[in-house]
This record gives C-alpha cells, structure tokens and sequence, in this order.
C-alpha cells in the first residue's frame, strides 16, 4: 500500500512539475509576441497584430446556428392541434327536479355544490292548500273508517271496542250502543208477543183437552140414556143431548182458539226474522256503501298525500347541486318548471367540447388530447390528458361561432397538483381541449401560407 502511494505521489509531483513547465513557456511566449508588436507605429501594429480568434468563432456559430435551423426547418416536425372550448360535466344524464303543480316556494335547504343523498329535501313549496285538502279528508277518513268499525260490529254481532280519549270513537261508539238498544228493545217486544201468543195457544189447547173430556163424559152418557130412552124422563134426554151439543161447539171454539194463537205465534215470529233480516240487510248495505267510500277516500287520502311530497322536492339520486335555477323564497313555480339539477354521484366525468365547422374532418375518435382546465395556468401547472371517445354529427348553431360540432373527451386522469395539492377535476369546470390531429414539419407553417396568398391573388380578378 505504501509503495502505491509513493507512486501516485511522485506521478502527481511529474504531472505538478509538467504543468507548470508549460504555463511559464506560455506566458513567456505572450510576452514576447506582444512586444514585438507593442512600440511599432498604430498603422503597423494594427495591419501586423494577427486577426482575434473570438470574431471568427462567432462567425462560425452563427453560421452553424443557421444550417442547424435549416435544417430543423426541414426535418423538425411538431404536433398540429385542433382546439376546442368545453366544460366538464359528468357523463350520466343530469336529473332535472321539476314540481307537478302550482305553488309558492316556502323554503330552499341546499345551495349549489351541496353534496345531497337521495331522498333529502331540496326545496319546500308551500303545501297550506294541499295540506288542508288533506287534513279534511283525513278526517273523513277516520269518521268513516268508524263507521266501518261500527257496522261491522253490528252485523257480526260483535262488541265494538272505543277509544274513549277519541271523540269520533266516542260518537260511533254511542250509536253503536243506541242501535243495539233498539234491536235488543224491538226483540223484547217480540219475545212478549210471542209469549203471549204461547200462552193463548197454551190455553185453547187446554181448554180443547178439557172440553175434550166433559164432551166424551156427555157423549157417553147420552148413548147410556139411549138405551133405556124408554124407562127414562125425556127431559133428562134432553138436558144430555143439549150439554153435547154445547161441548160441541166450545171444542170448535176452543180449537178455533188454537188455531188463532198458533197463527199470532206464526205471525210474531215472521215479524221478528223480517224485522231482523231487514235491519241486518240494511247495516249490511250500509257496511258495504261505506266500505267502498272508505276505499275511494283511501285513494283520494293517498293522492293528495302523493301530491303533497311531491311539493316537498326531494334528491332522486346521490350525487350534490348542480344549478339552482330558482333563487327566490316566496317565488311562484308552476308545473315542469325547472328549479333544480342534480348530478349523480361517482359518475365519469367527461368533456364536452365543441369544434369548429372548418376543424371537424380532422378530428376522429381515440385521438389523444390535452385538457387545460382554466381555473389553473397550465403553464405553471400543466394539464390533463384525454381520448375522444365520440364525436358529433349533427352541425349545432352557435351564435358566435357559427355551426360548431360537439365531441366528448374522456380524462385519462382527474387530478392535477396544484401547489402540492391534488385538486379534483369537478363538473363545471370550463376548460380547452388541444386534440391532437396529426404532425407537420415546421417548413409547412410558412410554405402553406405562401402558397395560399399566391394562389388566391392569381385566382382573384
């Protein structure tokens, strides 16, 4: 090792020495060219001095400045782009919130770029008609379905249960009770009826039984007296004869009697079951006209309340406020009036760009292209790359452009640092999109012009 470095040494000490050798034969050198030029007259020293290398060095770069340029002229090409004025917006359909009817704007809960779910009230339109409406039929609603209630007790012949705190419960209640007082009343009138028309009949059939038996007692009696007609008094004969013939007639009577309060028994019963079955049939209609009333009420109840929530414009979709095309409380809004757009959340943003008629045939799908947004220079922050995924057919007037077609870029990136921060790409943003169409050497940029001036001054009279 220390030979080595005794080597190294003593080839730095040649190096040191060599070196320093030939600074001094240099300056030596200098010196004496100089003086042989220094105290000659200005003429001599001016036309003897040789020529200073530094001016025919900058004449050779410019020289070589000028073939290089020559040459890149030829041989450079750049890119040539198609530029286009967009905005961002995200590539599903934007929902429009509209009202279905005429209302007053009570309330606006959301500004633009809130962040909204679905299902969240945006905005409040004044519901104090609707509501009414509603609170009326809502209360028909209860009264009839009490009514419901009642009559289905009645006719099943239940016990209707009440809510003694509800007044229309109350109410049905009570007449619940008042109509099963008048059955129960009306039921008891028959039930003495028909105890009366048992006990008539009861009676005519014990008198028959009685008269029954005094009338065989007489007739064989009389039929004894006959046989000894002879040996008897006729008065006697007679006094049988004559109690037979009154049994006879008391038993048509009495039998008559049996038949008059079998048929008063007949005749109560049918009262009763026609007295029933018709007031059974007309609960039993009356359930059935108010079952179908309760039915329609329910559809009316549940319009007016579909109506009502329709008043109060609610998100159809996660996503935040796009535009709030309606600033005013109190304003009026009228049906399919816009008032509010939505964008859906975690949609693809693309951008939507319009191209000028003139520029159009040059631009195909999946050509790149670079997306300046405008909020940041891109100069300072650079710009986003894209794909033309479709470009439009239709020609679409543009008042200052003229037609103009529209085409659709999607991001390949959407994020750009700014100041060490990622910003997020956000639909709204306006932004211009350089498409990039194809390449031109740089000579065609001045040549094309050229040739197109002189072709139009040698066409134009």
């Amino acid at each position: 090792m220390n030979k080595i470095l005794q080597i190294l040494q003593k080839k730095a000490t040649n190096y040191k020495d060599k070196i320093v050798h030939f600074c001094l034969e240099k300056w030596n050198f200098d010196k004496k060219h100089k003086d042989t030029h220094e105290f000659q007259p200005l003429l001599v020293e001016i036309q003897d001095r040789p020529l200073n290398p530094l001016g025919r060095s900058i004449l050779w770069i410019i020289f070589g400045v000028i073939v290089f340029g020559l040459i890149w002229l030829f041989v450079g090409k750049i890119d040539v782009v198609v530029s286009a004025r967009g905005k961002v917006v995200p590539s599903g359909e934007i929902k429009i919130l509209q009202p279905i009817e005429t209302g007053v704007i009570s309330k606006i809960l959301v500004k633009e770029g809130d962040k909204v779910q679905k299902g969240q009230i945006l905005m409040q339109i004044d519901p104090s008609v609707t509501q009414m409406s509603l609170d009326s039929k809502k209360k028909d609603l209860q009264v009839l379905m009490a009514e419901v209630k009642r009559l289905q007790a009645l006719v099943q012949n239940k016990e209707l249960a009440f809510d003694a705190n509800d007044i229309v419960s109350l109410e049905q209640y009570n007449l619940f009770r008042h109509q099963k007082n008048t059955l129960s009343q009306n039921i008891i009138k028959f039930e003495v009826q028909k105890e009366q028309a048992k006990a008539q009949y009861n009676s005519a059939v014990s008198d028959e039984y009685r008269i029954k038996g005094l009338l065989l007692n007489e007739q064989a009696r009389l039929e004894r007296m006959e046989k000894v007609l002879d040996i008897i008094a006729r008065n006697q004969y007679d006094e049988v004869l004559k109690s037979v013939h009154n049994l006879s007639e008391q038993l048509i009577m009495s039998q008559n009697k049996k038949l008059e309060a079998s048929k008063h028994l007949n005749e109560v019963e049918q009262e009763e079951k026609v007295f029933k079955d018709q007031l059974f049939s007309t609960w039993f209609e009356e359930l059935v006209q108010k079952q179908k009333e309760l039915r329609l009420l329910e559809s009316e109840v549940n319009a007016i309340a579909f109506q009502s929530k329709q008043q109060q414009i609610r998100a159809t979709v996660d996503g935040y406020v796009g535009k709030l095309l309606v600033h005013t409380e109190g304003g009026v809004v009228t049906p399919a009036e816009k008032l509010i757009s939505i964008i859906p959340k975690d949609a693809p943003l693309i951008v939507k760009a319009t191209v000028l008629n003139q520029d159009i045939g040059f631009v195909t799908k999946n050509m790149q292209s670079a997306i300046k947004i405008d909020t940041f220079s891109f100069q300072k922050y650079g710009y986003l790359h894209g794909e033309v995924v479709n470009v439009g057919n239709d020609a679409i007037e543009d008042e200052k452009l003229g037609p103009v077609y529209e085409i659709k870029i999607a991001p390949t990136q959407t994020m750009l640092m700014v100041e060490g921060e990622e910003k997020e790409l956000e639909p709204g943003m306006s932004v211009t999109a350089e498409i990039k169409v194809g390449k031109r050497r740089i000579i065609e940029f001045f040549i094309y012009p050229l040739i197109k001036y002189m072709d139009e001054g040698l066409s134009v009279r």
